[in-house]
């Protein structure tokens, strides 16, 4: 590997939150700061290490770069062989943007899913802005296949899936899963 991944909360903490411009917060984060996007998941009752990451990627000793990842353990109630990791941030420090940081460093994380975090065998989702542009050329380049479900015409945030030959199978998972999600509305509707 070409890169050094720690876990957050690191001694470049307060460094990479000054990566939160306009772009990070429009296209990455729900919170205003990664501090906060990290509490979020741990306060969702996530793990880190085991079904949430947050690693800090440096070139050499410089961070060059934030992603935090999620697991869904859902996946096995519609017996998927894989797990699903959803990429959920990804923010290259704004010094750094347009060099090729971004594909090298999902290129080294797919290549090494089992050293990086746990798991082997991997479904990749990341929701992309429709707006955003740069993510989606770079999901493209790196093989990820745009997927659009019933009901997204409202929808701002779109489906990239990695790699290609599951999108069938995760089409599949997130149609129950939009079963499983309205059958509990209906059942609290009767309540």
């Amino acid at each position: 590997m070409q890169f050094t991944w720690l876990d957050y909360p690191s001694q470049y903490a307060d460094e990479i939150e000054t990566w939160c411009d306009e772009a990070a917060l429009e296209f990455a984060l729900d919170k205003k700061s990664l501090a906060d996007e990290h509490q979020m998941y741990l306060d969702e009752e996530y793990r880190l290490g085991y079904n949430y990451y947050c690693k800090i990627v440096l070139d050499r000793d410089t961070p060059i770069a934030v992603l935090m990842l999620a697991m869904d353990e859902d996946s096995s109630k519609v017996h998927l062989t894989e797990d699903i990791v959803y990429v959920e941030t990804l923010i290259i420090n704004p010094a750094l943007r347009g060099k090729g940081y971004g594909a090298r460093i999902m290129t080294e994380l797919l290549e090494n899913q089992l050293a990086l975090i746990d798991h082997d065998h991997n479904i990749f989702v990341s929701q992309i802005h429709k707006d955003n542009d740069v993510s989606k050329k770079l999901m493209q380049r790196l093989g990820f296949t745009y997927m659009r479900f019933e009901g997204d015409e409202d929808n701002d945030w779109f489906n990239w899936v990695y790699p290609e030959s599951c999108t069938e199978r995760f089409a599949t998972y997130w149609d129950e899963l939009e079963d499983d999600e309205d059958d509990e509305d209906d059942e609290d509707d009767e309540e």
